[in-house]
């Protein structure tokens, strides 16, 4: 994934836009950790596995629990974080024009079609034991098994679930009226300061530069991040940074210190703590245990 920016990654395929992340064959078991913000035009539904993950959707962080659920909307910034084996999620991404039915019926005009087009969506956090968690949590089940076993009609048995799921949050009042972000001000600045920062983490960057390309005072810009995403400039670099890291002890046998220059660290010591911090774990002993 581009870090912190519109994934370019295409979902599934044309005939069949829906995918399961991380996949289920295990390929991509430890590219799971840690989802630096980005969105996409699909909508996104991720379940919290084991553990604690956190999700921040919007500018709204969650610290989610075994059970719960939550529900990205197309074009909505969203990051995912989920440090350490313990802690599991799985996301389910699907083109929500891909559930909609040719013939216009009931459901297609007051659910479908407005889903797909971004005037309603699902709210977006579901905790385990409330109203309809259990049934969508069984329909998720059944998508992974049916992607698993892959036996012919699949596909419609996927498709099946979703609408399933759809339904069960329209019977219990957690379907809502909804503007897409993309239209909205705020909602593109976001996406062009995460998309900037995505693409330059690894050079230096301090406030009062990047608040300058943005056309605002570092005080401003400062607090306008911290009230949007939760955390500072600094902290949110150091994520990407740590993120970006941890990929390259994955795939290549590059040395450690070199991989923190590489990644946006001018302090070697820095790096280890910080990236403990989030792995709990020396980059070395990361690289032995992966």
């Amino acid at each position: 994934m581009d870090a912190a920016r519109r994934e370019k990654r295409e979902h599934g395929s044309a005939s069949f836009p829906f995918q399961i992340y991380p996949a289920l064959d295990g390929s991509e078991a430890q590219d799971s950790d840690f989802i630096p913000y980005h969105w996409h035009p699909e909508l996104e539904i991720i379940t919290v596995e084991a553990g604690h993950v956190s999700v921040t959707i919007a500018d709204h962080n969650y610290e989610g629990e075994p059970g719960d659920v939550f529900f990205a909307a197309g074009e909505e910034l969203h990051e995912i974080r989920a440090a350490g084996h313990e802690n599991e999620f799985r996301s389910f991404v699907f083109a929500a024009d891909f559930l909609e039915f040719t013939r216009a019926d009931q459901a297609q005009s007051e659910l479908l079609q407005p889903l797909a087009e971004g005037r309603l969506r699902m709210k977006t956090c579901m905790r385990c034991g409330e109203a309809g968690q259990r049934e969508i949590r069984g329909l998720l089940a059944q998508i992974v098994r049916a992607c698993n076993a892959r036996a012919p009609g699949y596909q419609l048995m996927v498709k099946a679930a979703l609408l399933g799921v759809i339904a069960v949050c329209a019977e219990n009042g957690r379907l809502e009226q909804w503007a897409r972000p993309a239209s909205d001000y705020k909602a593109g600045q976001l996406k062009e300061i995460v998309a900037y920062l995505g693409e330059h983490f690894a050079e230096p960057l301090r406030l009062a530069e990047v608040a300058a390309h943005f056309g605002l005072s570092p005080q401003y810009f400062c607090t306008y991040f911290k009230d949007n995403f939760g955390k500072t400039l600094t902290q949110h670099i150091n994520s990407l940074r740590i993120e970006q890291a941890a990929r390259l002890l994955r795939e290549t046998d590059l040395p450690v210190m070199e991989i923190g220059f590489l990644v946006g660290f001018d302090n070697f010591s820095y790096f280890i703590k910080r990236f403990r911090g989030v792995y709990g774990a020396s980059p070395s002993g990361y690289r032995k245990g992966k």
